[in-house]
């Protein structure tokens, strides 16, 4: 009985996938998914749970949105800042040179 040429068929504890190994190589083959039988919800339920998810998404985006405008406003009123520091002090501090440093 030669069972070096067989296939091993487990079965993942955590995510309950069947993973099909080749026993020479030890490499796997493919892995089927698990997939939860029909019936588990109803189809009002999971149409209900897509626009929670949808307005979950929407309400995040309005938010991001939000926090890009007040980003960039923030960003305006520092560059105008710099821009009135810079006109008060054109030349501004000169940068040290290395022989001054001796």
């Amino acid at each position: 009985m030669e069972t070096s040429n067989e296939t091993i068929k487990l079965t993942c504890p955590c995510c309950q996938a069947t993973l099909v190994v080749d026993r020479d190589t030890m490499t796997i083959l493919y892995a089927d998914e698990h997939r939860e039988k029909a019936g588990g919800t109803s189809f009002n339920q999971a149409l209900e749970d897509l626009k929670a998810k949808e307005q979950k998404k929407n309400s995040l985006f309005e938010q991001a949105v939000a926090e890009e405008k007040q980003r960039r406003a923030v960003l305006a009123k520092k560059f105008e800042q710099l821009q009135k520091k810079a006109a008060e002090e054109p030349d501004g501090p000169l940068p040290l040179r290395p022989f001054e440093l001796d």
